[in-house]
């Protein structure tokens, strides 16, 4: 029997998003799903508790029977939503995180502070805190500072919950690394190979960096993806064999010898921020690693620790006296440049998580080159990190407009309004580490122009994005040809072989 759904006659103008459009309405949408969501794993806690009563036991009891509370109430609610066991399980479990361990970062979620996504992302992080105090207090921080965050992203959330467990449950998440181990795994199968490396977030981001410093050292008419080229300097380097440009070009000159590629290595840079009371162990203040997230503070010293680690003290105070280059006013002195990406974290449009030392410095108000008292400053004040796609859509993307503000507590928000007219504001995301940095006096005017921006040399695709969807689904077709093809020859082969049905 069909049955229509109530939803469809439900009139959502009395929420108020019938009167929006655009990102607003994008954006009320999803605090409608937080709140759906949280119905609904609302109505199944009260499932599993009716049922954790009628059977007489507690939701946290050791119950070793495979038709228990949860697998009862679970059925029902795979039934319902037409889900695998394994997803229902998954709800049920959510449920619980959001109604015992994580009630206040829950309510955000059912709030629109937050995304169901993110939820999940904080619920991953804290899994592994056990002291019922322990938790509560990690769900207490993490909610007050999302609740001041601004636009929130899943990384974001993710990043807010592991530094509340890094600083107020540091031995359990320092267990749980160290319990993690390292090793090499390699998996084959009939079509390919996986190789995995288990290793330290330290070691994974030099690895990282190590193929990225080979892999783009080819020329313009290397015809590898980026994701082949990856592939290929990786298998040599730990096949110790030479990765070459793949032009075909026989006088290239970017097939880079070994000296090359050993001073390549040299300038292979990862970078960890941390407060100098961390490193001298008198605080448990959490530090940063660039393209992973927090990091506990005893793993900030174990790190500090490495024979091939290079310590340099970032003085703050000093960048009231000067943040640009004495010789070129656009360029950032390296003490501004550090302060700025570490401050920021990572690209400092919402949502991107591109780490910040691979961003470029962004002049939110635009540098004036003829005269640079008049435009905008190359300071903390009005400088971010921005990835190179979002770069380019601030400088050519029509109706935008980006902003950065210092409010009276020395809090750096940015914020991004589209053409649309709606906006998001959020706080720099590593605010926590350098709480001083936007109590820096400025020692600049206020901009009276913005400098002019050269936008008649967009760069341009290879291809547009129909002919890169035509070529993906010709690669789809002729990929199932030849498996058609393989098993045709597989079955006329058999037939061969084995002669015809004895009948």
């Amino acid at each position: 029997m069909r049955m229509d759904s109530m939803w469809s006659k439900v009139d959502l103008s009395a929420v108020g998003v019938g009167r929006q459009s655009g990102g607003a309405l994008i954006n009320a949408l999803q605090a409608g799903e937080g709140l759906l969501m949280f119905l609904r794993w609302q109505a199944i806690y009260a499932m599993l508790t009716a049922a954790a009563g009628e059977s007489g036991v507690a939701l946290d009891s050791v119950d070793r029977r495979v038709v228990d509370v949860f697998a009862s109430v679970s059925r029902e609610v795979a039934i319902a939503l037409r889900v695998a066991a394994s997803t229902a399980d998954r709800q049920a479990h959510l449920a619980v995180e959001a109604f015992e361990r994580l009630p206040q970062v829950a309510r955000l979620m059912r709030d629109g502070v937050i995304s169901v996504a993110a939820f999940g992302e904080i619920v991953l992080q804290t899994t592994g805190v056990e002291d019922a105090d322990m938790i509560a207090a990690v769900d207490a921080t993490t909610a007050a500072d999302l609740r001041e965050f601004g636009g929130v992203s899943r990384k974001d959330a993710s990043d807010v919950a592991r530094r509340a467990v890094a600083e107020l449950d540091p031995d359990g998440l320092r267990a749980r690394r160290e319990a993690r181990g390292k090793g090499v795994t390699v998996s084959t199968d009939v079509d390919g190979a996986d190789v995995l490396i288990a290793t330290t977030v330290q070691d994974a981001a030099v690895i990282d960096a190590s193929i990225d410093a080979v892999a783009d050292s080819v020329c313009a008419d290397d015809t590898r993806t980026r994701g082949i080229r990856r592939h290929d300097a990786a298998v040599a380097l730990l096949t110790r064999s030479e990765f070459g440009c793949g032009c075909g070009n026989p006088e290239c000159t970017a097939t880079a010898p070994a000296s090359v590629v050993a001073d390549r290595f040299a300038s292979v840079v990862v970078h960890v921020v941390a407060d100098a009371s961390t490193l001298s162990g008198e605080s448990e203040k959490a530090g940063w690693l660039d393209g992973f997230g927090v990091l506990d503070a005893h793993h900030v010293r174990e790190i500090a620790a490495r024979s091939d680690a290079a310590i340099r003290p970032l003085d703050i105070a000093g960048l009231a006296d000067r943040t640009a280059r004495a010789g070129d006013p656009y360029r950032p002195t390296t003490a501004c440049d550090t302060a700025v990406r570490a401050v920021f974290g990572s690209c400092s449009e919402p949502g991107c998580a591109r780490p910040a030392w691979r961003c470029d410095l962004d002049h939110v108000c635009e540098f004036d080159h003829a005269r640079p008292e008049a435009g905008g400053a190359t300071c903390v004040c009005n400088l971010n990190p921005k990835c190179r796609y979002h770069h380019l859509c601030k400088t050519f993307g029509e109706g935008w407009v980006d902003d950065q503000i210092v409010d009276a507590n020395g809090v750096i928000w940015t914020e991004v309004t589209a053409p649309s007219g709606y906006s998001v504001r959020s706080r720099a995301r590593n605010q926590w580490l350098l709480p001083d940095l936007g109590l820096v006096p400025c020692r600049h005017g206020e901009p009276v122009a913005r400098g002019t921006v050269e936008t008649s040399t967009q760069p341009e695709r290879s291809r547009t994005r129909t002919q890169a969807k035509h070529a993906y689904r010709m690669r789809i077709r002729s990929q199932r040809r030849f498996e058609q093809a393989c098993a045709a020859a597989a079955h006329h082969a058999a037939f061969v072989e084995d002669g015809p049905p004895p009948f």
